[in-house]
């Protein structure tokens, strides 16, 4: 599948433009074969980028005040990749999870876990967490996560 992000801006007169309209990569996802992230914009103390061009930054994780978009394509997983997989993790970030098409699963550390679907929407607030797609179609996922302060992970550093 094909991502094109689109960028408005302003040129020397103050007036709205088209800065940007590109075709963006599907980046691999460490030990996850399974899924495709397109990361669609970042920003580390947001303001206006008038050249239409991404900001470039060295994390994934955005520290305190940093923010990262992405779309993220989960491809079913068999029972036996599920029973093989140990993605558990917590980031130092709020994150605004929306279930595009298809669904999901959502685990927590605590041995619970919840079935997101088409239209679903999870704000996750630094839990202990894992994802998977034990269903038969594809999972289309757009998180926004927010560097936040959490006193059980320390944020990432900024690059």
């Amino acid at each position: 599948m094909a991502m094109r992000r689109v960028v408005t801006a302003h040129n020397k007169d103050g007036r709205a433009i088209i800065a940007s309209d590109v075709q963006l990569p599907a980046n691999p996802t460490p030990n996850r074969a399974d899924w495709a992230v397109y990361d669609v914009w970042a920003a580390e103390n947001p303001h206006f980028p008038d050249a239409g061009e991404r900001p470039n930054v060295g994390w994934f994780f955005p520290p305190i005040g940093g923010l990262r978009y992405m779309h993220t394509l989960m491809e079913p997983q068999t029972k036996a990749e599920l029973a093989s997989q140990d993605s558990m993790h917590r980031t130092a970030t709020i994150d605004t999870v929306y279930i595009v098409k298809g669904s999901c699963m959502c685990e927590l550390d605590d041995g619970a876990s919840i079935q997101l679907n088409a239209g679903d929407t999870l704000i996750q607030c630094g839990a202990i967490h894992a994802w998977s797609n034990p269903f038969d179609e594809q999972c289309h996922v757009l998180v926004v996560m927010i560097g936040a302060e959490n006193d059980l992970v320390k944020p990432a550093a900024a690059a």
